[in-house]
């Protein structure tokens, strides 16, 4: 199917759905029509001549630590909202939670002159920082924050301080943290001292905090659960880096006879699905994924777009921090 056919079909001229669909300025009325008969006839553009033909990719690498997570998924469908509406094709690179794979994978996305590189990152190491400063086209990290890249991220600390004063809040105070690998700043690092700021503020002692240190899955936190019980401490609330590692802590109390939330206060971070089929449903942190994820990609097609018509300078750095929403449940 041709331009010609869309517009006609859509009662718009073919100057209108060309410039719908490389992401040019178009009216709502116009918008939407173009948009019902691209749904309904199954149109897919010509990436590939299109490119050719306004000599510039159209295509953007995406890189993740792992697909198998709901904030990764939530964040992938925020972006391609935004690249499928401008006409861009995503390129993913999995990087298996491996900072050395993501860089490669970086390199490997410059040296097949993408139009940018939006990464979805857990590490900063020297390679990484150096590829930033470095690198031949715009690049956006989505989930944590450095003053040298373009970043859309969480207030994590934030976040971690709200659903802990919220456990403290119902008169928890032996409180127990399943934490995550401090590597990832966001998640190891923030979140921790978010759990530590709300004790503070309670009056109490964070260097008595009862931690514990494992990875993301569910089966980590329910391992990490049993060190902390294990260990001879009894918690009446346990605060969780994420809803996965929550999950598998709140399998760990109920095996140990804990009833929740009787006997034990059980929160995460993240609002996922994970906390809403578990029972009883967990207590957390909503954190803005999709959002974050369409940001990112706004902003990373703006700085294409800057490095074309000024290629000689960078894109001005930039920072986007989402804030979060308590979602009060069954299980604090």
């Amino acid at each position: 199917m041709k331009i010609s056919e869309i517009a006609q079909l859509a009662g718009v001229s073919p100057a209108a759905v060309s410039r719908y669909i490389n992401g040019g300025s178009i009216s709502e009325e116009k918008s939407q029509k173009i948009k019902k008969v691209i749904e309904e006839t199954g149109y897919v553009p010509n990436l590939a001549a299109r490119s050719l033909r306004q000599q510039r990719s159209l295509s953007i690498g995406i890189i993740v630590p792992k697909f198998n997570s709901d904030s990764v998924s939530n964040l992938i469908e925020g972006v391609s909202s935004v690249l499928n509406k401008a006409g861009y094709m995503a390129i993913f690179g999995n990087a298996e939670n491996d900072e050395k794979r993501e860089v490669e994978y970086m390199r490997l996305m410059q040296e097949s002159n993408l139009a940018g590189i939006l990464l979805m990152g857990t590490v900063f190491t020297p390679k990484h920082l150096s590829f930033f400063r470095d690198s031949k086209i715009p690049v956006v990290v989505c989930g944590q924050h450095h003053p040298s890249v373009t970043c859309v991220y969480h207030d994590d600390r934030g976040a971690a301080k709200e659903i802990t004063r919220f456990v403290l809040a119902k008169g928890r105070r032996k409180i127990a943290y399943v934490g995550t690998v401090e590597t990832d700043v966001s998640v190891g690092i923030n979140r921790r001292m978010g759990v530590e700021d709300a004790l503070t503020e309670a009056g109490m002692d964070p260097a008595e905090l009862v931690r514990t240190q494992v990875r993301f899955s569910a089966k980590d936190g329910y391992t990490g659960m049993l060190e902390v019980l294990d260990s001879g401490f009894v918690p009446d609330g346990v605060v969780c880096a994420t809803d996965t590692l929550a999950v598998g802590a709140i399998r760990a109390l109920k095996e140990r006879g804990f009833s929740i939330p009787e006997d034990v206060s059980v929160g995460g971070i993240g609002g996922g699905m994970a906390g809403t089929i578990i029972t009883p449903a967990l207590t957390t942190v909503q954190l803005f994924h999709r959002k974050s994820g369409e940001r990112g990609a706004q902003l990373l097609l703006s700085m294409i777009d800057q490095s074309r018509e000024h290629p000689d300078e960078k894109p001005p750095v930039t920072h986007t921090m989402f804030g979060f929403s308590l979602i009060e449940r069954e299980s604090v």
